[in-house]
């Protein structure tokens, strides 16, 4: 019986380029705008409803709200899209039975894991990147480094309902791109 894919035809994984160029394509969009509504305003033509009643102070304060949300969101898309490539890459290594330390490893622990969890393993504490870093086939900084971005996108993609981790201010998208890039080019072929 042929093995189920590890990625289903119905997933859409983004790699971090993709989502950097949204990002960045997004920030062109939100500038346009501002340009044009604060032309508007300059001028005295009509502005779009959302400006309304709005000057230019409160155009710049309204875009930069927009930005750090825009720049929020991208910090949840690139931790998701490392943790995705890495669990394919786990899962891989997985079903191939390949000699490398860091397959075996993965193998041993995912044998230990309830029927439950070996579907969805946990990814960070007691998970997949424990694993990887216990193997030591990857610089531990690099996985403790990525592992901060974590804090960031738990507070975004859960609702941010408890107080927000000092990360999330001080990580922008282009640090969690290199943190993520970094831990993933550094996976063992």
């Amino acid at each position: 019986m042929p093995l189920a894919p590890i990625v289903p035809p119905s997933a859409e994984p983004q790699t971090l380029d993709e989502v950097l160029d949204w990002q960045r394509g997004v920030v062109d969009a939100l500038s346009d705008r501002r340009a044009i509504a604060k032309a508007a305003i300059l001028t005295g033509v009509p502005v779009a409803a959302r400006f309304i009643g709005m000057g230019v102070r409160e155009i710049e304060a309204f875009h930069e709200t927009e930005l750090r949300e825009l720049a929020r969101l991208t910090v949840l898309n690139l931790v998701a899209s490392a943790e995705a490539t890495i669990k394919i890459d786990y899962f891989r290594r997985v079903r191939d039975k390949q000699k490398h330390a860091l397959s075996v490893a993965y193998r041993d622990w995912h044998k230990t894991l309830s029927n439950k969890k070996r579907d969805r393993p946990n990814f960070d504490e007691e998970g997949i990147l424990a694993v990887l870093k216990e193997t030591g086939v990857v610089d531990n900084h690099l996985v403790g480094r990525f592992r901060e971005c974590l804090k960031a996108r738990h507070w975004v993609g859960h609702g941010r309902y408890w107080t927000k981790p000092s990360e999330v201010d001080r990580l922008d998208p282009d640090d969690v791109y290199d943190r993520a890039s970094a831990l993933l080019q550094a996976l063992p072929l």
